[in-house]
């Protein structure tokens, strides 16, 4: 199949970066080749708005994004408290000094982590609601689009009973399931809950060690002729041997986007905004001198072409012309040259 495929890293906060290498694409008329995109977590997310969106929408989505919407706390109960107190041995009815001594004995292991399990069981195992990606969902997203499309789009998840890596061709999936996909591929463990789909629990499909962060398979199985790979981690490294004759373009970060922290759960939309940027700059510095290469041979190819038109409207007319006068010749040869020429001149 000729045409480029897409494929999307996972990085929570750093997939503006790929709304900025989308940029660069939709500037050159690049992204009109697109004929198979595929992500993991965000990605998974970017490459859904690629197919079922529009640049300028998907822009607006990350420039407007907001950190508290996204990081949003799961609300915890007066009665969760006391249910998770009572279950981890603190007396209630009794003192409040043993709980409060049972909390401060872990200052030992270190405070912030013995706060941060107390918040993630409360919680159950998860740290935070899922109510702002669906809504950053459901506003950038034209299902229909995405359903009807005639463009592969793969979401990466891992299923949590073996942790098994499972891709689902988004297009063949309703509303609700598509949007249960897009939760799971980036469901982070104890960041964000696991998503049930079809009777599985399913996570982050960029998982380290058993996930699969940068999904070329689904893209390289459509037989594309080219596949533009965007990293979000400069240290990613592609095996690929696994891709014979795959000609893979690799979109890395110039410049280090970020750790866990102020990167992956940076949501702000200054980093937003920072990362989108470096994304359109690094498109444009890696793939500008392919672009220019391309130009020019087709420049070179239309300039061939049309020389070779000139050639032949000449060969043309100089062949008519040869043929006008190898009938002159022949009608001198047969009428005379006086005959011939009062003939000519009366027509003239």
């Amino acid at each position: 199949m000729k045409g480029i495929g897409l494929v999307f890293a996972g990085g929570g906060g750093k997939g503006a970066y790929e709304i900025g290498v989308w940029k660069y694409l939709h500037e050159i008329g690049l992204d009109q080749y697109v004929r198979c995109v595929s992500g993991t977590s965000v990605g998974a997310l970017n490459a859904a708005l690629f197919v079922g969106s529009s640049y300028e929408l998907a822009e607006k989505l990350w420039l407007d994004i907001n950190q508290d919407k996204i990081l949003t706390p799961k609300k915890i109960t007066a009665e969760e408290v006391m249910k998770w107190l009572v279950l981890n041995g603190f007396h209630i009815a009794g003192p409040l000094t043993m709980g409060m001594s049972k909390v401060a004995s872990g200052a030992i292991m270190g405070a912030e982590k013995i706060a941060q399990m107390m918040l993630t069981k409360m919680r159950g195992d998860h740290m935070f609601s899922r109510d702002g990606i669906i809504d950053m969902i459901s506003d950038g997203l034209n299902f229909n689009m995405l359903q009807t499309s005639e463009i592969p789009c793969y979401a990466t998840c891992v299923k949590c009973k073996g942790l098994e890596v499972e891709r689902f061709r988004l297009n063949d999936y309703s509303d609700a399931e598509i949007t249960t996909l897009l939760l799971a591929s980036s469901a982070i463990p104890v960041v964000f809950p696991n998503e049930e789909f079809n009777g599985d629990k399913y996570c982050d499909g960029g998982i380290p060690v058993v996930g699969d962060n940068v999904p070329i398979a689904p893209v390289y199985d459509t037989g594309v002729e080219h596949i533009i790979v965007v990293h979000l981690n400069r240290e990613t490294i592609i095996d690929k041997s696994r891709f014979p004759n795959a000609k893979i373009i690799e979109i890395v970060p110039k410049c280090d986007l970020g750790n866990a922290l102020n990167g992956t759960l940076d949501f702000s939309p200054e980093g937003a905004l920072h990362r989108l940027n470096l994304g359109y700059e690094d498109a444009k510095r890696i793939m500008q001198p392919m672009v220019d290469m391309i130009v020019m041979t087709v420049a070179g190819q239309r300039m061939l072409r049309l020389a070779q038109q000139k050639n032949f409207e000449f060969e043309q007319k100089r062949q008519e012309l040869y043929k006008i006068d190898l009938e002159l010749k022949e009608k001198m040869a047969n009428d005379g040259f006086d005959e011939v020429y009062a003939e000519l001149t009366k027509k003239n």
